[in-house]
């Protein structure tokens, strides 16, 4: 019997409401923390979710009554890991998200990036969302111009929108019986698909229409440790104006903003990881351009709300297994902890072929 691909429910009815509750919270804790709108009463709407697992990328189902959605710092911090971006359709309800300094409503018949490497707080009705978690690190290698997308994927409204709208019900629906050995190449196809309508001429960011953004971004991934990783230096090997860069990073707030957040999150991602114990701080800091140690310290506190050293230390603190108070003897706990672990596990790379 051919093997399918990796599924996990947690619906009601296995545990005390309350129980159930928590245990959701803790399913989606590496995205954002949950709170009810509303307090628990008995008799009303309890959430559910289903997740497939499809090797780097997940696919979820879920419904839930009225929440609070955040992630701040802090939380950023304590699952410095979790910056996947997240594509999210809205199958009932809204949801109002404030996402770093993008502000938007998710509604139906458009699907929005909610990005974990900034900020979020959001407050939803009660609804129903299919969600698409895209890992940044696959996103900076095949579609770069969406590894820092906020809000609306496709304008509203327009034929490019409803044709992912539908591809992504699609996809959900047919994933009941694929194989696991097609994981690869679905993934491969929807991003192919997103790149092909994002540049179709029909999205609003004026980066998506130029591809020489997306060879940019990797640039300056890989030159993230140079002292004079810069505007002119761009203009140079890319052979552009400098009036081009300032058009292509526009929404990123500029090229210089890009770039300093990039290496103030490589710097979080290095500082906080067990085997770079070892290394003194300020050492890592220089290895991503910093050169001043109090400047570093001064604007990974204004970016991250906790200093170098306080990073360290929650990184190092963190124990794997479950983020809530454990709930013995339940199917539930562990597709919970399941869950939790998929959100923070999304590593292995994209197999080449077809």
């Amino acid at each position: 019997m051919e093997e399918g691909i990796t599924k996990a429910c947690l619906v009601p009815g296995e545990l005390p409401d309350s129980e159930h509750r928590l245990l959701w919270r803790q399913s989606i804790a590496p995205y954002f923390d949950a709170e009810p709108v509303e307090r628990p009463v008995a008799g009303r709407k309890l959430p559910d979710i289903h997740q497939y697992h499809l090797g780097l990328a997940v696919l979820a189902d879920s419904s839930f009554p009225a929440q609070r959605f955040k992630r701040d710092r802090r939380w950023m911090a304590r699952f410095e890991g979790c910056d996947h971006v997240l594509f999210q359709l809205m199958l009932q309800g809204h949801n109002r998200v404030v996402n770093g300094n993008a502000e938007f409503t998710q509604q139906p018949r458009n699907v929005y990036a909610v990005n974990l490497a900034h900020q979020l707080d959001a407050q939803s009705v009660d609804g129903r969302a299919i969600t698409l978690v895209l890992p940044r690190a696959l996103l900076r290698e095949h579609l770069p111009y969406l590894s820092d997308a906020r809000g609306a994927f496709l304008p509203e409204g327009s034929t490019a929108a409803r044709i992912f709208v539908d591809y992504l019900v699609s996809l959900y629906r047919n994933l009941a019986t694929a194989r696991a050995d097609e994981a690869d190449s679905l993934i491969r196809t929807t991003m192919g698909l997103m790149d092909s309508l994002a540049m179709s001429g029909d999205i609003e960011s004026s980066a998506a229409k130029d591809a020489s953004f997306a060879a940019i971004c990797r640039y300056i991934e890989e030159h993230l440790g140079d002292f004079d990783l810069g505007t002119d230096r761009i203009c140079r090997r890319f052979r552009c104006s400098r009036s081009t860069v300032y058009r292509l990073f526009k929404p990123q707030g500029g090229l210089w903003h890009h770039i300093q957040r990039r290496r103030l999150i490589r710097c979080l991602l290095t500082i906080t990881h067990p085997k770079m114990r070892h290394r003194r701080i300020f050492d890592i800091a220089v290895d991503f351009g910093f050169e001043s140690a109090s400047q570093f310290s001064r604007l990974f506190h204004d970016h991250f709300g906790l200093t170098p050293s306080q990073a360290r230390e929650a990184g190092l603190a963190r124990q794997p297994g479950p983020i809530m108070p454990p709930l013995v003897g339940s199917n539930a706990v562990s597709t919970a902890d399941l869950m939790a672990r998929w959100a923070t596990s999304l590593t292995r790379p994209l197999r080449s072929g077809a």
